[in-house]
C-alpha cells in the first residue's frame, strides 16, 4: 500500500483502502453518512455488508421478479430524476447581461450602512425603580444609571435611553453619549462604531436590519428593545455593494428562479384532469376492490 492510499480495515478478508472508504463516502445514502460521523466502524460494516447482500440479491435474479423490478425501477428513477433537477439549476447558463439586470432591478437589496450605537442593557427581572425624593437620590440615581453595579430594570433602560435620544435630539454629541452611557463595550472603545458594515445578509436580526435601513444618514433610532437591552442607531452612511461583491448570490438566485419557473411549467403540464370523482373521494376503496 502507498502512503497516499494505506490500508484501514480488512473485512471479509478484503483489504479496504483509504480510496475505498473515499468511494464509499461519495457513493453511500444518507444513512449510512449520518452513521460514518458517529460510528465510522460500524458504517463500513453495514456498507459492506449490503454490498454482498446485493451480490447475493443479483445472483438469484432477485431484481428481475415483480415486484422487486418496478421498485428498483422507481428507486433509479427518483435518483436520476433528482440529479436532472440538479443539471436543470446548475447547468442553466447565466450571462453578464441577466446578472447586470437582476443587480440593477434589486439594487436597494444591495444597500450596506455604516451605523454607530448605543446599547442600554437590562437584567431581566429587576424592579424599576421609585422616583428620587431628594436631590442627592437623583443623582445617585444618574450615576448608577450610567454605570449600574449589578443591571437595571428594562423600565428603566427603556426611560434611559429615550432620555439619551432627549439629549440627541438637543444637541449633544452622539460619541459622548456612547462613552457615558452604552454598554456594549465593543463598539464603546470606536465611538459607537458597529465596525463592518450591515448588509440585508449580515447576520443581525431582521428588526435591527430594518431600522437601520429606514434611517436617513445622521438619524438616530427610537430606542428598541432587544432581549437584554435597548438600541440606539445613527446611521453614518448608506451605499450599495458593487455587483462584482454580490455576483456569486444573484448568479445562485437565478438559476433558482429559472428552477422555480421550469418545475411549475412541469407541475402544470403533469396536473391530472380528474374524470372519476368517486376515486379520488375514496382511492382505497378502488384500490382494494371495495367501490361499488
Amino acid at each position: 500500500m502507498s502512503s497516499t492510499n494505506p490500508e484501514i480495515a480488512v473485512v471479509d478478508g478484503h483489504s479496504i483502502t483509504l480510496n475505498d472508504i473515499r468511494q464509499m463516502v461519495d457513493s453511500a445514502p444518507p444513512q449510512i453518512m449520518q452513521t460514518f460521523k458517529q460510528n465510522p466502524q460500524m458504517a463500513i460494516q453495514t456498507y459492506y455488508l449490503i454490498k454482498y447482500l446485493s451480490a447475493e440479491g443479483d445472483k438469484a435474479k432477485l431484481a428481475e421478479q415483480s415486484p422487486l423490478k418496478e421498485q428498483v425501477e422507481m428507486l433509479r428513477a427518483n435518483a436520476v430524476a433528482l440529479a436532472m433537477v440538479n443539471h436543470e439549476r446548475d447547468g442553466y447558463a447565466v450571462t453578464q447581461d441577466m446578472i447586470q439586470s437582476f443587480y440593477q432591478q434589486n439594487k436597494s437589496r444591495y444597500e450596506q450602512a455604516k451605523v454607530k450605537i448605543i446599547y442600554i442593557a437590562f437584567k431581566a427581572g429587576m424592579a424599576d425603580h421609585t422616583p428620587c425624593k431628594t436631590i442627592q437620590e437623583c443623582a445617585q440615581e444618574a450615576v448608577e444609571g450610567a454605570h449600574p453595579k449589578n443591571g437595571r430594570s428594562e423600565g428603566d433602560a427603556k426611560k434611559l435611553g429615550e432620555d439619551i435620544l432627549k439629549q440627541l435630539n438637543a444637541g449633544a454629541k452622539f460619541e459622548d453619549m456612547v462613552a457615558k452611557y452604552s454598554d456594549d463595550e465593543e463598539s464603546k472603545k470606536s465611538g459607537g462604531d458597529l465596525g463592518k458594515a450591515v448588509t440585508s445578509t449580515s447576520a443581525y436580526s431582521d428588526e435591527v436590519k430594518k431600522a437601520i435601513f429606514a434611517l436617513k444618514v445622521g438619524e438616530v433610532s427610537n430606542p428598541f428593545r432587544q432581549p437584554d437591552g435597548f438600541l440606539l442607531i445613527r446611521l453614518e452612511d448608506k451605499t450599495s455593494q458593487n455587483m462584482e461583491a454580490v455576483m456569486e448570490p444573484i448568479i445562485q438566485e437565478i438559476r433558482s428562479n429559472h428552477l422555480n419557473d421550469y418545475m411549475n411549467s412541469l407541475n402544470k403540464r403533469f396536473q391530472p384532469a380528474i374524470k372519476n370523482t368517486d376515486f379520488f373521494l375514496k382511492p382505497d376503496d378502488f384500490l382494494n376492490g371495495r367501490a361499488k
